[in-house]
């Protein structure tokens, strides 16, 4: 991290959980997420890693009628384990700080620094990443910690260091795994 780029504050620090969720995952009515062992392998650290940190968890989970995140497609995938007392908020577009009451929430945990993890790069947390910047937060990726599928002529991989590059130079700085599970 370069002396320019703010210092992630684990008392401002929340973690945000980005549409993991069966759908992506099982195949009913898309292909199942490259790589997603890997995926769901990282989200559990950046999990345990907060819970061990007392960093706020919230839930994110889409909601797409019809699609893969409807019916048993729209439950958090049961290998991360979601908390009961870790806050959910729906959401129908891909900012997750659009038409939900989630700036509320983090405003009232007294939470600026929201981490990003989960799906999908090019979607989903490029549109939550520059939607928390719009509102004044300093987002944080995790840029190992969130995955797409091939689109564009690009792998799944490209096209996420893709999203986590352009994020960078649109000021949210990134935060590998190892890098973030090391903080206490």
């Amino acid at each position: 991290m370069s002396h320019s780029e703010p210092a992630l504050d684990l008392k401002q620090a929340a973690l945000l959980v980005i549409d993991v969720q069966c759908g992506a995952f099982d195949g009913r009515l898309c292909p199942p997420m490259p790589d997603g062992d890997a995926l769901l392998s990282a989200c559990r650290s950046a999990l345990d890693w907060a819970r061990q940190q007392r960093v706020p968890v919230f839930w994110i989970q889409h909601s797409e009628p019809g699609g893969p995140m409807d019916g048993p497609g729209f439950d958090i995938d049961p290998r991360l384990n979601p908390a009961a007392e870790e806050p959910r908020f729906t959401k129908t577009v891909p900012n997750a700080f659009e038409e939900t009451s989630l700036a509320h929430a983090l405003q009232q945990a007294g939470r600026t620094q929201p981490i990003l993890i989960g799906l999908q790069s090019d979607c989903c947390i490029e549109a939550s990443a520059r939607g928390a910047v719009a509102l004044g937060l300093q987002a944080w990726l995790v840029p190992d910690a969130h995955h797409t599928w091939p689109d564009r002529g690009l792998s799944a991989e490209a096209l996420r260091d893709q999203v986590s590059q352009a994020l960078a130079q649109a000021g949210v700085p990134l935060i590998p795994l190892t890098q973030l599970t090391h903080l206490a």
